[in-house]
């Protein structure tokens, strides 16, 4: 939202419904030949070049200026400005690197600066299952969750779950399997990417079970099964459960196929708008796939 309203304002023109109807106009031209894509291309960098000098000069620099406020910082006295984080706004005292006094951004600060934004989710009143300490709403990457008031000593968090309008706390659910690196219990946690098994002593330990698809690991002499995994951006791939030590990876969903071309214990399956879902060999030199009904 941020971002957007500093682009509307410094590239008004460039943003204008009449101007983005014309370039819909321009693209279409060129796809029927009528115009040159380098002169409509010179067209709009002569526009944009024009616009970026004024903004290089003009606009807000919110991440390294900040928004002025009335806040004062707890720690120093000195007034505290609203900057931007990798979790979102908060404010941050100016006498920073003096002093690095920081304070959450509250929706009810937000809205009295302008700073609307999505509202914090009305959660109620939790106390930590582990420390005992009050817990508190707290924004990060992914959005708002509950979090200790005791952290760093306690490291206890819970999603927020919006279901029909109200918000509710998710802690984890234990199980009665035990964890094969340290013995604790295991817990059902609720992450990014959707609920996952992992040890009820974290951070003491780190270990998470991974969704398996009961496939053993095409390599040879290896002796690991085929697990589901995650990139940082959220995209799935597939990979041994054994890494580092065995680095077999796919971006496809591995089936328990073999390939009757040559032999490859698995198939990959895949499916596009165009072709549909197919099934087609892992291996390079082998140029085997089948369409599925």
């Amino acid at each position: 939202m941020v971002t957007s309203d500093l682009l509307v304002k410094n590239f008004s023109d460039i943003f204008d419904v009449t101007y983005t109807a014309r370039m819909e106009e321009e693209l279409d031209e060129i796809e029927e030949g009528k115009l040159s894509w380098k002169e409509a291309l010179d067209e709009f960098y002569k526009k944009f070049k024009k616009d970026l000098r004024v903004a290089e000069r003009e606009m807000a620099d919110l991440k390294g200026e900040g928004v002025p406020s009335d806040e004062k910082c707890e720690k120093c006295g000195k007034p505290m400005v609203i900057r931007l984080g990798r979790n979102g706004q908060f404010l941050a005292c100016t006498g920073y690197p003096d002093c690095d006094g920081t304070r959450d951004l509250t929706p009810e600060l937000a809205a009295q600066y302008g700073n609307t934004g999505p509202p914090a989710p009305e959660v109620p009143a939790e106390t930590c299952e582990k420390c005992g300490k009050p817990m508190a709403v707290k924004r990060g990457r992914f959005g708002y969750f509950l979090a200790c008031t005791g952290y760093p000593e306690c490291r206890n968090t819970k999603k927020i779950v919006m279901k029909e309008g109200v918000a509710t706390a998710v802690g984890d659910t234990p199980l009665e399997e035990k964890c094969p690196e340290c013995g604790n219990n295991l817990v059902i946690k609720h992450g990014r990417y959707g609920q996952f098994t992992a040890c009820s002593n974290y951070p003491n330990c780190k270990f998470v079970k991974r969704q398996t698809l009961g496939i053993p690991c095409p390599e040879k002499g290896c002796t690991g099964e085929i697990v589901v995994r995650h990139t940082k951006r959220g995209r799935t791939f597939y990979g041994c459960a054994r890494y580092p030590d065995c680095k077999f990876t796919v971006w496809d969903k591995p089936v328990a196929e073999p390939c009757p071309n040559c032999g490859s214990p698995i198939l990959l399956e895949k499916f596009s708008k165009k072709s549909g879902a197919r099934r087609y060999c892992p291996n390079e030199t082998c140029k085997y796939e089948h369409a599925l009904a």
